[in-house]
């Protein structure tokens, strides 16, 4: 891999243990016969900076909802310990600002909903509450909670009785800056009461875009879109683009989660392995394989792979113990221990190894036999044989050369 962008200090070929940097990688253009294609680019967040009534450009405490999920990520900026973003205070009260960039035709154009921003605010203000050291005020301006998926309403429901979330259907119009870090926000109640409150910080709960990007796609491969740059595709024919031949599931087609997305990826590829059938199996290669040899008769000449696949083995068993420990058994001829045996380098490394030491048996200690059987049989190029030994990995409290 090569990162595209770098400043030639090359650190991060000595960070990576594997070796998969290579900074003399350059692009290529490929040019691919292909019978189907499935779209699949994804979205971009609103970008409420242009727009001033929600003060975003020049307040630090206003966030967008992408944001906020990173200031309460343990791996964020402040490994998980909420805090706002201007004099690092634990907030007191944080408001949540619905349909920021959707169901809007006044300012941003956008009259669509984006589907994902209630249950995701929702989720953020339980956690919001459950980082927060002291009691903290969440208050939710919406104006409808659109919970339409499985358990969703029960969520809500939780989130609003069990733990104290406030949920105002109300649009505020403008947010704006008490002079203290803090944030003034108006709105009038569902009993026409007009009302003031002042927040510690306020969230914008971001809509989903399809960028320029995707339009520049969607020209490229001259199919149709909507009138908000996304796919335009029929009620009864969900993932079909006006293409014969070219699908799109995920957000490109409309906004929506991650199970509505991964639904519509297999269906996308049910469509094109439909688009597909009259050409399954003409493109079939048969491996070959090189003529097996006769070890019947020969001294056993073994070799021991010990993977060490980071926490997963490493983690729990001695590997340079149980190495060690190997090379002491009758036959072993050649021992070693990897990183990571699975990979293609290692397997490539492997397959000299037995040709230069003339290996006739190989023991390979890594993951479970049953999906890596296939993987470890390719260097040794003898399907079905006998020869090659797969090993669970060892645990943690066993040591070798006990049973």
């Amino acid at each position: 891999m090569s990162c595209g962008v770098c400043s030639e200090c090359y650190q991060c070929v000595d960070a990576c243990l594997a070796g998969a940097i290579d900074h003399e990688i350059q692009p290529e253009l490929l040019s691919l016969n292909v019978g189907a294609i499935i779209m699949a680019p994804g979205f971009s967040a609103f970008d409420p900076s242009p727009f001033s009534q929600y003060h975003y450009a020049n307040h630090p405490n206003v966030v967008t909802s992408l944001e906020f999920e990173r200031l309460l990520s343990a791996s964020g900026p402040f490994q998980g310990h909420m805090v706002r973003p201007s004099d690092h205070r634990e907030p007191q009260k944080i408001a949540w600002l619905q349909c920021t960039g959707s169901r809007d035709i006044n300012a941003c154009d956008h009259s669509y909903c984006s589907s994902v921003c209630c249950m995701y605010a929702v989720k953020q203000t339980v956690i919001a509450k459950e980082h927060s050291p002291s009691p903290l005020d969440a208050a939710v301006f919406y104006m409808d909670m659109r919970t339409f998926g499985k358990e969703f309403d029960r969520y809500y429901l939780r989130a609003k009785n069990d733990s104290g979330v406030r949920f105002i259907r109300s649009r505020v119009h403008t947010v704006e800056d008490d002079g203290k870090d803090n944030l003034k926000l108006k709105y009038v109640t569902d009993a026409g009461e007009l009302l003031e409150e002042t927040f510690d910080m306020v969230v914008l709960s971001v809509g989903m875009v399809s960028g320029p990007q995707n339009l520049s796609l969607a020209r490229t491969l001259d199919i149709k879109v909507n009138a908000h740059n996304f796919a335009a595709t029929h009620d009864f024919f969900p993932v079909a683009t006006s293409r014969p031949g070219i699908f799109v599931c995920g957000a490109f087609q409309g906004p929506k989660d991650i199970p509505q997305s991964v639904m519509e990826a297999s269906a996308a590829a049910a469509c094109a392995s439909e688009t597909l059938s009259s050409a399954r199996g003409s493109l079939t290669r048969t491996r070959s394989l090189p003529p097996e040899i006769d070890v019947s008769g020969q001294e056993p000449r073994i070799g021991v792979f010990v993977c060490n696949c980071g926490i997963n083995i490493g983690g729990v068993a001695d590997v340079p113990a149980v190495r060690d420990f190997a090379a002491t058994l009758p036959h072993v001829v050649h021992v070693e221990d990897n990183l990571f045996t699975c990979s293609q380098d290692t397997q490539d490394k492997i397959k000299q190894v037995i040709i230069d030491n003339r290996l006739n048996r190989v023991v390979v200690a890594s993951c479970p036999p049953g999906p890596m059987n296939p993987c470890f049989r390719k260097p040794s190029g003898r399907q079905g044989s006998t020869n090659i030994f797969l090993k669970w990995p060892i645990s943690g409290t066993r040591t070798p050369g006990s049973t």
